[in-house]
């Protein structure tokens, strides 16, 4: 694939862990996973997802945030104090990373807790 190329997806067939039923991974979804930075498939039907979602986030206030760094979306359910200072798990990772690589006193706090 060259550089500039964007993959080309596909729609395919999946099952839910659940329940066994067959579902839609449509093209437009893929795309979404891909942009999202998503490296897997979806275990469940998207009615199954939105489900869960709803029983997870049930009563709680939901922020939509976006990553000052890749600039994936999220959703959180605590206020952000400032939308512009908001990481996703994976940028975060990498600076945490970066730091304990900096700072070698702090990662041997946290690896002395475990």
């Amino acid at each position: 694939m060259e550089p500039d190329s964007k993959p080309s997806f596909q729609d395919i067939t999946l099952y839910d862990i659940d329940t066994g039923e067959p579902f839609i991974f449509t093209a437009k979804e893929q795309e979404f996973f891909s942009r999202q930075g998503f490296n897997h498939v979806p275990k469940h039907s998207p009615e199954r997802r939105k489900l869960l979602r709803e029983q997870r986030y049930k009563g709680k206030p939901i922020f939509n945030v976006t990553c000052m760094q890749c600039k994936r979306v999220g959703k959180v359910t605590q206020e952000p104090p400032d939308y512009k200072h908001v990481l996703c798990e994976i940028c975060f990772n990498e600076q945490w990373e970066a730091h304990l690589e900096q700072h070698p006193e702090i990662r041997q706090l946290f690896e002395g807790s475990v």
